[in-house]
């Protein structure tokens, strides 16, 4: 008989055993042949006998998180159809045969490449200097009284490296947490092209803002930024960083992007504009650009003298 393969589902990793006797025992206790140490296998959990004509059988020993088969509690299965899925304890499994096709092989992000951004952490590097340039010139440029450096050093220490390097730490723990090790210098490289990108952005929406004389750029800018762009770099970064399923990437994001989300969201002035009739946005601003349609036809300096002078006193020009 061919040996079959568990496999053992983990963080981020899968772990294979072997299994070519008669009878593989699995659990807690350390004579089993497969040893599970999670709590909630059961010291003697299952047992998975083979049989000549290429059939098994799945033999549930416990009453206490009976193993689930195919999501079914059975208190035994014979089968030749294979995988079959198993659900010991908080453990998920998959009995396999051995030619079982596995998925391709994902490559590493930039590996080898010194010109791809993440293919060297001199790109991590150069990103964390252009932040910090854009932090500076972003204070700088809003400055209305007195530029000390001083003050810029503060804000750019305090705005720039503290978002970044908390935004940084918190993905960091998090990924450690799903798929049980670190990347570093990607993350560092994706948060910095995150962070670039909005003020690229802001800068944008108040550009069109001025531009259409409105400020539904703006708004549709704040809401679009957390609700859709953040949870879709999360999800970019963990299918192709990461290497995790696409439809578990999306909703990890959105569950990573929900607690920076709703706070910013309910805080927005756009929201509270939304809600109330009440406008931050002086009445003279709606007026300021020249493809508003309400605005008249306007004439030239020139034209406006020249019609003046063919006026008599007391007379007013249309």
């Amino acid at each position: 008989m061919a040996a079959l393969i568990l496999e053992i589902s983990t963080r981020g990793l899968h772990r294979y055993q072997q299994i070519d006797q008669e009878i593989t025992t699995v659990g807690r206790a350390l004579d089993n042949d497969i040893i599970l140490s999670d709590p909630t296998v059961a010291p003697y959990h299952l047992k998975i006998i083979r049989y000549g004509d290429d059939s098994l059988e799945i033999v549930n020993l416990t009453d206490v998180n009976p193993t689930r088969i195919d999501h079914q509690k059975p208190a035994s299965l014979v089968t030749r159809d294979l995988p079959v899925s198993l659900e010991i304890g908080r453990i998920e499994a998959r009995i396999l045969p051995r030619d079982f096709a596995v998925a391709a092989t994902r490559p590493l992000a930039g590996r080898g490449r010194r010109g791809h951004l993440f293919g060297h952490a001199w790109w991590s590097v150069i990103l964390v200097l252009a932040c910090l340039l854009v932090g500076g010139l972003d204070f700088y440029l809003g400055s209305y009284t007195s530029f000390k450096w001083g003050d810029l050093f503060k804000i750019v220490l305090r705005e720039t490296v503290l978002t970044i390097g908390a935004f940084v730490l918190v993905l960091a723990v998090l990924e450690r947490l799903l798929v049980n090790r670190w990347e570093i210098r990607q993350l560092v490289t994706t948060v910095c092209l995150v962070y670039l990108l909005y003020y690229l952005a802001a800068n944008a929406a108040d550009g069109l803002d001025y531009l259409f004389s409105a400020s539904w750029p703006t708004t549709l800018f704040q809401f679009g930024w957390f609700l859709v762009v953040i949870p879709v770099a999360i999800a970019l970064y963990l299918v192709n960083i990461s290497h995790l399923k696409p439809g578990r990437s999306v909703i990890l994001a959105l569950l990573i992007a929900s607690p920076i989300a709703v706070p910013a969201i309910m805080q927005s002035p756009a929201l509270y504009a939304l809600l109330d009739d009440f406008s931050s946005t002086a009445r003279y601003h709606n007026n300021l650009s020249p493809f508003n349609l309400h605005l008249g036809q306007t004439v030239t300096i020139d034209a406006f003298i020249a019609q003046a002078q063919k006026l008599e006193a007391g007379e007013f020009a249309d």
